[in-house]
């Protein structure tokens, strides 16, 4: 993101697939519309590791 980049150092962070996650929420919706509430369901999808400067092995001894 861009605040991960313009940090000094630049910050690790985790890529999150936001278009997918809103397909698969209007999928669930819309999927709830011909059937009554289940009380919730799990979703997993998958993220990326950015690894940036902020990551790594520590410059103390």
């Amino acid at each position: 993101s861009t605040i991960a980049t313009s940090t000094v150092p630049p910050l690790s962070s985790v890529r999150q697939p936001i278009e997918e996650m809103g397909r698969e929420m209007a999928r669930l919706l819309l999927a709830g519309l011909d059937s009554p509430p289940s009380g919730g369901k799990r979703v997993i999808l998958a993220t990326e590791l950015v690894v940036r400067a902020s990551s790594g092995k520590g410059g103390r001894e």
